[in-house]
């Protein structure tokens, strides 16, 4: 924890888990033996020992979120050396450090925190020390009480340590770890059963556990009521040792011991770490009384039970629940609680896989969303994008929109992804391709006309880049691109190739009958389909699905390539032509030979197949033949798909048929791979 706000979100959720378990504990009562009633308290020692983004999940409530919002605009009008207004709150580990010198408000709170925990712990080692130190100048114990310490170690099968006594003790108790002493009141009696207890203390090394409470006590000193937690857990380690020592009692032995601990009731008793006691303090021995009134030997059964209890109140304790994710706000440019909650959210919903950062930045671009935008960019940028959609909300007295750079009004139902394709440094560039309903002009004060005077629409082409930072975040990778579309033309983004966009990569080849080229472009979709609930199903009415997806995988992958052959014969060998072909098939090895399946290429036919094989021919007419053979195919993957895009081929293979007949085999290789920027 570096600042208050980490300290914070850390006690307020391990607040939240002991209040769980303590209304647990309320409703079970004595149902489960005290072995449950102190060992659940193992699940709050791992919610304190592990940060709360440990699983990513908030802990029963959105505590995060709520914290992330009052802490954007707290640290908004500070400048703070610990936290910072647009970075979210982490922990990466649960206990307090300090880094620099404070400078703001809440930076001086955090630093006295971090001092106050200091100052517990090292009460608590000057207590110990203290005790030790008493303990050191204590007499050996008699030889009568020697051997009474001995025959109840025997008698129970427990081991012994050393014995002082010391004047002045009110009862015995277990001090230290290490090296464990017993210390016995001088000149009293002390009852075996007293012996019993502090011995199982040793046996299941309390004192440990009582050092290791005391370390949490210290970490959330300030959190009064983890502090009477802390003291419930205490007396639960207690009635844990008196349930053991009742169980190697009989009859009229377990009604001795509740007398012995009922003479306790006034008594003090040691509070350093890492002792043991029989006395408590009054209060909590009159719970313990009534506990050993309760006695009871509980099935083995229960035992099963009370492990399920545990595993489910681990789970919810733990790994919690998602919040409802991005918000998008009220839209109100005075509401400043609800913009700085939006962003918060945006803060906290971070993209966990490339396709879920490319979905929530292209919808922000669809929408207009600067939170959208926000959730899916560096988190270096919050501030920049906070201040910007501010400015747009007063200018146009409208929401808090983050305006798109490009003059395009596009349109919301869907997008795809173009070309995605892995770089060196181990990011991805991509494009995220829109349709326009309307282009505008050059100096934006009309719209796009052809030449019968209908309004042109259009394609957007977004180069974006998707790196890994605290999350998979996108960020703009050069010049917005626009193309034109004829009125009426279709253009279908997510299921169509097209030249009209770049390419991801060329492949050429030369030889003696012309050259062939092969163009190929890859499109990915994310699965933003929902019914549409006010059309009858068999209508097959559907929506995009405007919801951001920062999880989001990959639905599908289509690769779409175009070659073409021109042919590069001689003016005789024109003449004699009477149909010209072309096959194409991808090369899965670079050292293997091409395998062309069987086609009959005799008439103007083309063709493809799902494994990327495609195939033209073309009846040429002596006069009106331009001297090409164009085919191209589409091969589809869906369905439990990796994030990873598709490699690229290593080459592909021609055939070139004249007049029906295989004339020449050509190996094309990769000429041209620039991604989003290669040419069509």
């Amino acid at each position: 924890m570096t600042d208050i706000w980490a300290f914070l979100l850390q006690t307020l959720s391990v607040s939240l888990v002991a209040a769980l378990l303590m209304v647990v504990k309320w409703l079970l009562g004595d149902k489960l033996s005290p072995r449950w009633q102190y060992g659940v308290w193992s699940v709050l020692s791992l919610r304190i020992v592990l940060p709360v983004w440990t699983t990513g999940k908030y802990t029963l409530l959105p505590l995060p979120l709520w914290l992330e919002t009052v802490k954007g605009v707290v640290e908004n009008s500070l400048n703070s050396v610990y936290s910072s207004a647009y970075a979210p709150i982490r922990i990466r580990f649960p206990v307090p450090w300090v880094g620099g010198m404070p400078k703001s408000t809440t930076d001086w709170i955090f630093a006295m925190y971090a001092a106050g925990v200091l100052a517990v712990l090292l009460w608590y080692m000057v207590s110990y020390g203290r005790l030790r130190l008493l303990l050191r100048h204590g007499s050996s114990v008699s030889e009568k009480q020697q051997i009474q310490i001995d025959t109840v170690c025997e008698q129970y099968g427990l081991r012994p340590c050393r014995a002082v006594t010391v004047a002045g003790l009110p009862s015995a108790f277990v001090c230290g770890v290490v090296h464990p002493v017993l210390a016995i009141p001088a000149a009293m009696e002390i009852d075996d059963k007293v012996l019993l207890h502090e011995l199982l203390h040793l046996r299941y090394f309390d004192a440990a556990q009582s050092v290791v409470w005391s370390a949490f006590r210290a970490i959330h000193w300030c959190n009064p009521f983890l502090q009477c937690v802390f003291n419930r857990i205490g007396n639960d380690m207690e009635q844990l040792c008196d349930q053991r020592v009742l169980e190697r009692l009989e009859g009229e032995q377990r009604r001795e011991y509740g007398g012995i601990l009922l003479s306790m009731v006034n008594e003090r008793y040691p509070r350093a770490s890492g002792t043991t006691s029989l006395s408590n303090g009054g209060k909590n021995i009159t719970r313990r009384i009534a506990s050993i009134a309760r006695f009871k030997k509980y099935p083995k059964g229960m035992e099963l039970v009370s492990v399920c209890i545990a595993v489910v109140l681990l789970c919810a304790s733990l790994f919690g629940t998602y919040t409802s994710g991005i918000e998008v706000g009220s839209g109100n440019r005075n509401d400043d609680w609800g913009f700085a909650r939006a962003m918060a959210s945006a803060r906290l919903a971070r993209c966990t896989t490339i396709a879920g950062a490319l979905d929530t930045y292209a919808k922000g671009i669809m929408y207009s969303n600067g939170v959208y935008v926000a959730a899916a960019s560096p988190l270096s940028k919050q501030e920049a994008l906070a201040k910007e959609m501010v400015y747009n909300a007063k200018r146009d007295n409208g929401a808090y929109d983050y305006l798109q750079v490009g003059p395009e009004s596009l349109n919301q139902t869907g997008y795809g992804i173009y070309n995605l394709k892995k770089l060196p440094d181990g990011g991805y560039e991509a494009l995220l391709v829109f349709t326009a309903d309307t282009l505008l002009t050059e100096d934006g004060k009309g719209c796009r006309e052809d030449e019968s005077g209908d309004l042109y629409t259009g394609v957007v082409a977004y180069p974006v880049k998707v790196s890994r930072e605290d999350a998979w975040v996108v960020t703009e990778n050069g010049e917005i691109q626009v193309y034109p579309i004829s009125s009426g033309e279709y253009f279908d983004i997510t299921q169509r190739g097209s030249s009209l966009l770049p390419f991801l990569g060329t492949y050429k080849a030369v030889g003696k009958s012309g050259t062939v080229t092969t163009q190929v472009q890859s499109i990915y979709t994310v699965d933003n389909t929902i019914e549409n609930a006010n059309q009858f199903a068999f209508w097959g009415s559907t929506s995009f699905d405007s919801t951001v997806k920062p999880d989001a995988e990959f639905a599908s992958c289509t690769v779409n390539t175009e070659s073409k052959y021109i042919f590069g014969g001689s003016a005789g060998e024109r003449d004699a032509l009477k149909s010209a072909g072309l096959q194409m098939v991808e090369m899965k090895n670079a050292d293997s030979s091409p395998e062309f399946p069987d086609v009959q290429l005799y008439s103007n036919v083309s063709g493809s197949d799902n494994s990327g094989v495609s195939w033209s021919n073309k009846i040429i007419s002596p006069d009106c033949w331009d001297g090409t053979v164009s085919c191209g195919s589409g091969t589809g993957w869906s369905g439990n798909m990796e994030s990873s895009p598709a490699e690229l081929p290593t080459g592909y293979a021609a055939r070139i048929f004249w007049n029906g007949e295989p004339e020449e085999t050509m190996i094309l290789k990769e000429v041209v791979s620039s991604g989003t920027a290669a040419a069509g």
